[in-house]
């Protein structure tokens, strides 16, 4: 008989690490108890220097589905990357370090999948919990089928949080998908890239509930991402190039409009906080180009 300990699982779920010992029992406690239970959890430290390690030595001591690789040096967003390498299985999944997700979380985006062969993703509904324990809804887990350009063009509409990034995966899709550079929303680029090659389903049920972060934090994250200069001043220009250039994302005018709108939405959103003289002689001519843009119907 084969050896189990050998078997491909399912389901590959990568967890990136960096510094989450005050939360990573809870987020491992609520993988390890899913419903479905065919599954690896290969988490991946990138350099913690609380007790992360030491907790999921903990938890690979114990259970047999868990994996831990420690990166020699700090690969930041890429953590993510060799997570995504390392799967040879057929679904695959991100699990933040920080996250919690209902017993069904997993079963039911794995049926969904099963039930949807177009589909590359399945997401279920999500809650931010704030500090005082209030809940939020994403906005930004519905559903995107149909042709590529009418999925992309929903996506831009409205990226949002991008919980959608920690849903499900069909493995080979995900792997296209994920961009071949760290970058500023190189998230974005992935969830974008990923409707290249299906659609995104949604559980109509919150099955995962994930830690608030103001979204001034991710303005403040440009200037760890990109260099001075342009890209910084454009935060998306990255992404854009990606998403176009590395990953063929079509020249059609209903997304190439939304990609504009959003680079000018993050531009302005940069330079009112970094650069207010120029965020108020800029805005008024940037911001009717991004109502002109917006209020396309084509």
């Amino acid at each position: 008989m084969p050896d189990p300990a050998l078997a491909v699982p399912t389901l590959t779920i990568g967890m990136p690490l960096f510094n989450n010992a005050a939360t990573l029992r809870t987020a491992v406690d609520s993988l390890l108890a899913q419903s479905f239970q065919d599954f690896v959890l290969c988490m991946s430290d990138d350099g913690s220097s609380d007790d992360t390690v030491a907790i999921a030595n903990d938890y690979c001591a114990r259970d047999p589905r868990c994996r831990l690789i420690r990166q020699p040096v700090n690969l930041n967003y890429g953590n993510f990357r060799v997570l995504l390498q390392q799967a040879t299985s057929e679904y695959f999944m991100f699990a933040a370090g920080d996250d919690r997700w209902a017993p069904t979380f997993v079963e039911r985006c794995v049926d969904a999948l099963r039930r949807n062969p177009r589909a590359v993703c399945a997401v279920s509904r999500v809650d931010f919990v704030l500090a005082d324990g209030r809940r939020l809804p994403s906005e930004a887990t519905a559903a995107l089928v149909g042709e590529p350009i009418a999925r992309l063009a929903g996506y831009l509409d409205h990226p949002g949080d991008n919980s959608r990034m920690y849903g499900v995966f069909r493995t080979p899709g995900a792997a296209a998908a994920f961009p071949q550079h760290d970058h500023h929303a190189y998230d974005w680029t992935f969830a974008a890239a990923s409707l290249l090659h299906g659609d995104h389903v949604e559980v109509p049920e919150v099955l995962m509930f994930r830690d608030f972060t103001p979204y001034e934090r991710y303005v403040d994250y440009v200037r760890r991402d990109a260099p001075p200069g342009v890209h910084r001043l454009f935060p998306l220009a990255r992404f854009t190039w990606a998403l176009v250039v590395e990953k063929g994302m079509p020249l059609r005018w209903p997304l190439v409009r939304r990609l504009v709108a959003l680079n000018i939405e993050h531009h302005l959103t940069y330079t009112r906080r970094f650069h207010p003289h120029y965020h108020r002689v800029a805005t008024p001519v940037l911001a009717r180009l991004h109502r002109l843009l917006r209020a396309s119907r084509r």
